[in-house]
């Protein structure tokens, strides 16, 4: 049994480890650099629901823009009016292609006016996967309380690892000591 708990500790921590490298790796490049083609987000405004919940992780793949149809969701970075800088995530409404550049319109779920037309080179890639477990921890932690209970709680878990490894070591060498 203990081997067991051992086991799915181990796979939790790893896989905590591996979605906190991938949100700082999008933090320090300022989300300019994917990592395997790969870029994760996070929902930040209604305008997708009910498909995306404000705090939802998405998961966005770089798409070769010819493959991109209507009714894909794709992000991208907003270059005019008040989306100016912003990454947004929308529904393609519109494709066509212009002297061999593909120019798409866009609008959220919820909006009522389509967004500006972008161009492949605006977009990040189409939303691939939409993390049901992530997304539910990304809006507890938007909450304060939620925040310090879900940090308080790994940095226990992992508090306790680091000391268990070190007095279980030193309990393990002081019975080889004993035994010799």
């Amino acid at each position: 049994m203990k081997t067991i708990w051992k086991v799915i500790k181990g796979l939790i921590t790893t896989f905590l480890i591996i979605i906190l490298l991938i949100v700082l790796f999008q933090k320090i490049s300022n989300n300019k650099l994917a990592l395997g083609n790969t870029f994760v987000f996070q929902v930040a405004s209604e305008s997708m629901l009910p498909k995306y919940k404000v705090g939802d992780i998405i998961i966005v793949r770089k798409t070769d823009p010819s493959k991109l149809e209507v009714g894909d969701s794709v992000t991208y970075l907003g270059k005019s009016s008040n989306l100016k800088g912003l990454i947004i995530t929308h529904e393609i409404i519109k494709k066509e292609q212009i002297d061999n550049k593909y120019h798409f319109v866009t609008k959220g779920l919820m909006n009522e006016v389509e967004d500006p037309e972008i161009t492949s080179d605006d977009i990040y890639g189409k939303v691939v996967y939409h993390s049901v477990i992530i997304s539910y921890l990304s809006r507890l932690m938007l909450t304060r309380a939620g925040y310090y209970a879900i940090f308080v709680s790994i940095g226990l878990c992992l508090s306790y690892d680091v000391i268990t490894s070190f007095v279980i070591k030193e309990d393990d060498e002081d019975e080889k000591e004993v035994n010799n």
